[in-house]
């Protein structure tokens, strides 16, 4: 008697990311919510340099853009990052 096997998810069945894989999501959306609003943000210097980043966040939170204002809080607190 075989054991039964479980199928994999379907492709529309929801399955959740791994955190890496949504910080990457997350990042990407910040960049173009950025470039939106006229701010060119250097992805590989966001992601190795706190006080760069920080200082986007933080413009980021001052705009008048309610989506940027969350994606911007959501990627400072994936990111791990609790100062202003």
């Amino acid at each position: 008697m075989q054991a039964p096997t479980k199928s994999p998810p379907r492709f529309n069945e929801a399955v959740e990311l791994p955190d890496q894989r949504n910080l990457v999501l997350e990042e990407v959306n910040f960049k173009w919510l950025m470039a939106g609003v006229g701010w060119c943000v250097d992805m590989s210097r966001f992601r190795s340099d706190l006080v760069y980043a920080s200082h986007y966040l933080n413009l980021a939170k001052s705009s008048e853009s309610m989506e940027l204002r969350n994606c911007a809080c959501q990627l400072q607190q994936q990111m791990g990052i609790d100062w202003q």
